[in-house]
């Protein structure tokens, strides 16, 4: 049995991740750790107090100390773990329905826990092998607010005065309890929307995909801001609209980042996931530097491997020079000063990265179907694509590059009965080529796999 996913441990707060699993996971980072101080964050879910109290008792109970910051976004309690922890939790099921919740660890440089630590977390709780602290030796609480510090730690990273008026879209999660703030610290107007806290969610899903944030780009046009920024539940993730209104597709947006970086350092390794555009490709290797990819959600495992000099994931961008996890506040701030420097506009600056054309599509699938499916895709699409095949990437599923800078990826979601397909062509044409024959080899293999 396995509790960690891609990003900590998620679920339903009635089956999964209930306050019985809270206090053990605290027992067992507790017991893991020996002793020491955990920094514990929770977002404004309605589970999440009672998720935290479990999590703080199972912490104390083993003789570890606890530093209690309340409701704040993750990137904030990575960053603050940094500075004054041993391990970090934070309470979040970030963009997940209000049903859920979750648990997220993080070890003391604020680097979300290894595969290897997560391992050794779900020995201990499955073996029940808990320290037990003497009647005089358990752990006390300590809280703190940490906000204010942490927007100062931001601004100095970012060191940059703007006079740009910027819509924020806070999805009702924590990260309205920082951004409008570092905003206009920066110099920026801020038109705040949804930036009230609702572990209900009422503005919209957290999930700042494009369907989810789409009246955004009206919403642009009437108020004739320079950028729109939209965040999700726990304010890891980003998502960006240009000043036209115009909707920028998150592969573009790492792509920037990128060729930012590489051109910086005259070279150096990105690191990025599976599912992501060769745009990005093309200009970290024009700009003289390399790119590596790795599984969904082990952007920090891919920057220990190949010492990154970026890391990112559709939505979520790490910066090493700040820090080793995942931060929207240096995102939007590097962003801004990246628009202010060089005198254009967004919609100007992203048309130095190239387009191709690209589409994603699901299948439904039963999970315990899963790996036959795969196998029979795998292997059908690598006996029809042999001859253009540069290179097959088996993490996550399946992904055939091929020589012409196309690819196509076949991979199981890890939290759904589903198959992704996903396929970028360098032209339309060989983008509705390849797709029809990935799409119908998964739809076929699933036929032929059902009972």
């Amino acid at each position: 049995m396995k509790l960690f996913g891609t990003a900590g441990i998620r679920g339903p707060i009635d089956s999964k991740v209930t306050p019985e699993l809270a206090l053990n996971v605290g027992k067992a980072l507790g017991t893991y750790i020996n002793s020491g101080k955990v920094v514990i964050g929770r977002d404004a879910r309605t589970s999440s107090v009672m998720l935290e109290n479990a999590l703080i008792s199972g912490l104390l109970s083993t003789g570890c100390d606890v530093i209690e910051l309340g409701l704040i976004p993750t990137p904030m309690l990575a960053w603050a773990t940094n500075k004054l922890g041993d391990a970090g939790v934070m309470i979040t099921a970030s963009h997940n329905p209000p049903t859920d919740n979750g648990i997220k660890v993080f070890n003391e440089n604020g680097v979300e826990f290894y595969l290897e630590q997560e391992e050794e977390l779900e020995r201990i709780i499955f073996s029940q092998s808990y320290k037990i602290a003497k009647w005089d030796e358990i752990g006390e609480v300590k809280k703190l607010d940490l906000k204010e510090r942490y927007i100062n730690a931001v601004l100095k990273f970012v060191e940059h005065e703007t006079n740009l008026t910027v819509l924020y879209d806070g999805a009702n999660g924590t990260g309205s309890m920082i951004a409008p703030y570092l905003l206009r610290e920066m110099g920026a107007r801020v038109i705040s929307i949804n930036a009230h806290l609702d572990g209900h969610f009422p503005g919209r899903k957290p999930e700042p995909r494009y369907e989810n944030i789409a009246y955004l780009g009206d919403l642009v046009r009437q108020l004739g801001v320079d950028l729109a920024i939209a965040q999700d539940g726990d304010a890891d993730r980003i998502a960006v609209f240009d000043e036209k209104g115009n909707y920028i597709p998150e592969d573009t947006l790492i792509a920037l980042f990128a060729k930012l970086y590489v051109e910086e350092n005259k070279g150096g390794v990105v690191v990025t996931s599976i599912n992501t555009s060769f745009r990005i490709d093309k200009v970290v290797q024009d700009a003289g530097g390399k790119v590596y990819r790795v599984p969904l959600g082990q952007l920090h495992d891919g920057i220990k491997k190949y010492h990154a000099i970026f890391a990112a994931e559709p939505w979520k961008f790490i910066h090493p020079k700040f820090g080793m996890w995942i931060d929207s506040f240096v995102t939007m701030g590097l962003l801004i000063k990246l628009i202010d420097e060089e005198k254009r506009p967004l919609s100007e600056i992203v048309k130095d990265i190239p387009q191709y054309p690209l589409i994603k599509k699901n299948v439904k699938c039963p999970d315990e179907l899963k790996p036959k499916v795969m196998e029979v895709a795998r292997n059908e699409l690598e006996r029809k694509l042999k001859d253009e095949i540069k290179e097959v990437l088996t993490i996550s599923g399946v992904r055939f590059n091929l020589k012409d800078g196309s690819w196509v990826l076949v991979r199981p979601s890890g939290t759904e009965p589903k198959i992704r397909v996903v396929v970028e062509g360098q032209t339309e044409k060989k983008m509705r080529k390849l797709f029809e024959l990935a799409y119908g080899i998964v739809s076929k293999a699933l036929t032929s796999s059902l009972p």
